[in-house]
């Protein structure tokens, strides 16, 4: 009989210190580095494309400099509703899933101080705006028949070499967890080498669930002032704080009903909380009566993160065991790991045709080196692990995109007709298994416009293909996965 056995403190805190418990990777630091422009309904109407446009609540996310262009104080509200579809192929099957929710997209209180009248320095803007930046709401699920690959092989591969009472200290949430439930059994005592309950290659039914919530929020306190009317600069520090959470169930039931294992499971909890802070500057200049271009940079963020996890593996036999048992389940330790992620810097140059005041055309042009990314070990915890390897991986697989996105709006009275489009580039290098197309999003709204009140309504509509991996790719296709995102959103804005 196999005695359950859980490391001792000392050996948890040393191997927190020794290792990415779970695999913080580039993932993770992609995860935090896709953020899009925040703003009000107008400015998500306008495809995001508002550096160059300003007088927004977006300006905040894209070029402050453009919260110069207030006239007036300001404060408005953005609540939205969400619906996020995930549809997937694995080995030919497919499969789909949805989640909706409920959210407060941005809230901003912008407060326009005149100058002393007759100086260069026309006015002045500052406040508080509050973006979601990222949703993390996705639920996506994985069905194949007659898949010639298991996930024991990734536990055998990772056990091989290491000695079953050594299991607990240095795979507790990964193979100690499949040799306790007799998933995977030792082979030789001597070279400490292991087989799973079923060959690999065998066939074997796979249904794999990610239930995944949570957002980025960042909430910028800004300063912008207005040059002569002609020239615009501004400021933002950004307070960041991100909660993302994540269930997964990798679940396999074998085909063959002449094998003893009926089925398994493994299980993921994960949670991860933190904070961090950004800074963002811009200018706007004026080029005649109808131009005005715009330059920002947005700095990386700098994220203080925390992960706590845990692990469950259950497996079902049709063989009873000692006392009848025929099902045998195993729980990780709970385990909690501090780490610190840097996202890329960005810069951003905008232009807006402003044609009186009937309307304009706006674009937004962005370059995010993504291979800039990198993680480094949590500031509240002496780590002497420095992150080389996955940050290799950034460097080599990750890359440089260039994003574009433009907008209109057209006026009728005090009605405000909008329309717009953005292209965000996949992260990872063409050719890398990873590799997806392009984030592309479409958008229309309405306004309605007093001097006062003003009302605005926004649709949009965004897709992206990319790879997914249930475990080890070297085991186990990918799966092509398309997710989409429908949102609709409402701002009322009111000026004093």
């Amino acid at each position: 009989m196999r005695h359950f056995q859980y490391p001792s403190l000392l050996v948890l805190l040393l191997l927190y210190c020794a290792q990415t418990v779970h695999g913080q990777n580039e993932e993770d630091a992609l995860r935090y580095s896709n953020i899009l422009p925040g703003g009000s309904a107008r400015s998500w109407a306008l495809g995001g494309a508002v550096g160059a446009v300003g007088a927004d609540p977006g300006s905040a996310s894209t070029n402050p400099a453009g919260l110069a262009l207030y006239n007036t104080s300001e404060f408005s509200l953005t609540p939205q509703f969400e619906v996020n579809g995930s549809q997937s192929t694995f080995y030919g099957q497919g499969s789909s899933d949805i989640d909706n929710r409920f959210s407060f997209n941005n809230l901003s209180v912008i407060l326009s101080t005149p100058y002393e009248h007759g100086g260069n320095w026309r006015s002045g803007s500052y406040g508080i705006s509050f973006d979601r930046q990222a949703s993390y709401h996705w639920d996506q699920r994985f069905l194949a028949k007659d898949v010639q690959s298991t996930i024991l092989q990734k536990f055998v591969d990772e056990a091989n070499g290491t000695a079953p009472d050594q299991l607990p200290d240095l795979l507790g949430w990964t193979s100690n967890l499949a040799y306790w439930t007799y998933g995977i059994d030792p082979l030789d005592t001597v070279a400490n080498t292991y087989s799973a309950a079923v060959p690999f290659g065998m066939p074997m039914d796979q249904d794999h669930r990610v239930n995944a919530s949570g957002r980025l929020n960042t909430t910028s306190m800004f300063y912008a002032a207005n040059y002569m009317d002609r020239f615009y600069v501004g400021a933002t520090l950004g307070l960041v704080g991100v909660r993302y959470s994540r269930n997964t169930t990798h679940a396999e039931t074998v085909a063959d009903p002449t094998k003893d294992l009926n089925d398994l499971s493994y299980k993921e909890q994960l949670l991860t909380t933190g904070r961090g802070v950004n800074l963002k500057v811009g200018a706007l200049g004026r080029v005649g009566q109808h131009l005005r271009l715009g330059l920002a940079f947005h700095s990386p963020q700098w994220l203080q993160l925390t992960d706590g996890f845990n692990y469950t593996m259950t497996t079902n036999f049709r063989t009873p065991g000692e006392g009848g048992r025929t099902q045998y389940s195993k729980d990780s330790p709970d385990g909690t790991y501090s780490y610190r992620i840097r996202t890329p810097w960005s810069v951003l140059a905008s232009a807006v045709y402003v044609v009186g005041q009937q309307g304009l055309v706006t674009v937004d042009y962005a370059y995010t080196d993504y291979r800039q990314a990198r993680l480094r070990p949590g500031l509240d915890l002496v780590d002497d692990y420095d992150f080389h390897a996955e940050n290799d991986v950034i460097r080599d697989e990750l890359r440089g995109t260039h994003s574009l996105r433009a907008g209109t709006e057209w006026r009728a009275g005090a009605w405000y007709f909008r329309g717009g489009w953005g292209i965000w580039p996949n992260a990872y290098k063409e050719g890398d298994t990873m590799h997806g197309t392009s984030y592309m999003r479409f958008t229309a709204g309405i306004g309605y416009r007093t001097e006062h009140l003003s009302l605005d309504l926004t649709g949009l509509y965004g897709t992206q293909d990319t790879k997914y991996f249930p475990y080890n790719p070297a085991l186990v296709q990918a799966a092509s996965l398309r997710t989409t995102d429908t949102r609709g959103m409402v701002t009322i804005a009111f000026r004093p």
